[in-house]
Parts: structure tokens; sequence; C-alpha cells
């Protein structure tokens, strides 16, 4: 990985940022060949579908994402992505990429990413929040999702 990576994606960094604050996309993808990819979706539903059915496009990736906490990082890590910019990242996110050695930069960096009530931790973010190994990440990830869908359906 070129010493410079940040610097190098600095223009997609730029124009992908644009794209996420103008509501366009929560997510945009340089994929290794040069194609740019607009995302759209709630939490990581996005990453996951990009690694479940286009893990290509992740290999050596740039990510820019709206929210990035250590449950996201954890999958693009797992996915192989060779930098990732967030608007917002997590404490636990950054830590976590500095320890794996993927090159990651934000916009504002915050000690939690917080539910979508804002009444507490993301779930997907205390799933992994003692994980370091990325396919157990991944369970941990896909049984929380599931469980939060069963009381999802269970309410309505």
């Amino acid at each position: 990985m070129p010493e410079n990576t940040q610097t190098n994606y600095s223009e997609v960094i730029r124009t992908a940022t644009q794209s996420i604050t103008n509501g366009e996309c929560t997510c945009v993808v340089l994929t290794q060949d040069n194609q740019t990819l607009h995302r759209s979706g709630i939490g990581v539903k996005p990453l996951i579908q990009l690694y479940e059915n286009e893990p290509d496009t992740l290999t050596n990736a740039c990510v820019v994402d709206k929210i990035i906490g250590k449950a996201a990082a954890m999958l693009l890590t797992l996915a192989g992505v060779s930098h990732i910019h967030a608007l917002t990242m997590s404490k636990s996110a950054i830590a976590f990429l500095q320890s794996v050695g993927v090159s990651a930069s934000y916009d504002n960096l915050v000690d939690t990413i917080h539910n979508r009530t804002n009444t507490g931790t993301c779930p997907l973010e205390s799933c992994v929040l003692e994980l370091t190994d990325t396919a157990q990440a991944y369970t941990a990830i896909k049984d929380t999702i599931a469980i939060l869908m069963s009381q999802a359906q269970a309410t309505s």
C-alpha cells in the first residue's frame, strides 16, 4: 500500500463526501479498477450487500461512508478494502483499523456510534466491541441483525 494512500484518495474522498452530504447516497466505493459505485441504505446494509453479492468490488477499494463504527470497520477489513473514510467514525473503529494496518480517515471522531433512537450504543457496535477476529464479527453482525429484524416484526 502506498505511503500516502490518503493523499492518493483525497479527490475521491472529497467528491464522495459531497455525494453523501447532499443525500445522493450513504456509501461510495472506488473499486480497484477505478469504477465508482454509489449505494444507499440504513446502517451497514449497503456494505453487507456488497460483501455478500459483489465481494470483488471491495477488494483493494477505497470506501467512503456516512458512519463507520467498529462493526462496519471489521466488515470492510474482512472484505479487503485498502482505505476507509467516514464522515463520522467511532474511536473503536479507528483503533481497530490502526491495529490491523488498514488505512483510514474521518471528518468527525466520536466516542461511540449511537442507536437510531439515540438512546444508547448502536447494537452492531456493541456486538463486536470485544471482538478482534473479522470472521467472528461478521457472524455476530448477521446474528444481531436477525435478532433485531425478528424483534421489529414482532412489534409491528
